[in-house]
């Protein structure tokens, strides 16, 4: 696991991704000191929420496909042939990183959001911020594990992304709209857990919540996407 996290702590993906998601809090902050906070939580849902989101996918991804973008997959199997090995200890760094990342842009935006909309009517509490972080963080692991299984199923982190975001954004929408069938879409219990742990006034959501449905069948996806990637993995040859 040590050479997993000295990948994540020197390459440049993940720091810039950082990077990106502590600036993209900080824009939020601005715009709020300037507009201020507006209605129904956007400033909490699209200033955290969605660079949080979007940072958990690419990490996940990252973490899987490195090695097939420099081609030095063979010689990490090479160290360790182990391979159910090699990928629990990169999802598990990849969840780490999620985690921490989306823990540290709360933290930021805790302080933030609250000192920059303290000069309009509207304000952003920090109780609001924290329980938006909290279930950000138990949404993005379902999105860094989904992420990282799209990217050892496609072996490639460019491939891996178009995969993930087709999914979320294209497929999973579109079921997510069918009667019956769209209760049991990933996008669909994933809002059902948001809006369990931040309320309905947060989430802007007021679905009739089954939360042990809603975490059994995101477990259930999660097995499928990490069964389905590790298989590919297991079984075939590395270039």
């Amino acid at each position: 696991m040590r050479p997993e996290l000295r990948k994540l702590t020197v390459l440049p993906t993940p720091r810039w991704t950082a990077v990106a998601t502590l600036a993209a809090v900080l824009i939020a902050g601005l715009i709020i000191a300037i507009t201020g906070a507006g209605k129904d939580h956007l400033a909490l849902l699209i200033g955290l929420g969605m660079p949080t989101w979007i940072a958990s996918v690419v990490l996940g991804v990252w973490m899987a496909g490195l090695e097939y973008g420099q081609k030095t997959m063979r010689r990490t199997l090479t160290r360790n042939p182990r391979r159910i090995e090699v990928v629990a200890n990169k999802l598990a760094i990849a969840v780490l990183a999620g985690v921490g990342l989306t823990v540290l842009a709360t933290l930021l935006a805790i302080p933030l959001f609250s000192l920059a909309s303290s000069g309009h009517d509207l304000k952003v509490a920090a109780g609001d911020t924290l329980a938006v972080g909290i279930g950000n963080v138990a949404n993005n692991v379902i999105y860094v594990v989904a992420g990282f299984s799209f990217g050892l199923i496609t072996k490639s982190m460019a491939g891996g992304t178009t995969a993930a975001l087709t999914f979320f954004f294209v497929i999973d929408s579109l079921l997510t709209e069918i009667p019956k069938v769209g209760d049991y879409m990933l996008a669909a219990v994933s809002v059902e857990i948001f809006q369990e742990i931040v309320g309905n006034d947060v989430s802007q959501t007021d679905l009739e919540v089954n939360l042990v449905r809603a975490i059994l069948v995101s477990l259930l996806w999660l097995a499928a996407f990490v069964g389905l990637g590790t298989t590919r993995f297991v079984k075939t040859d590395i270039d």
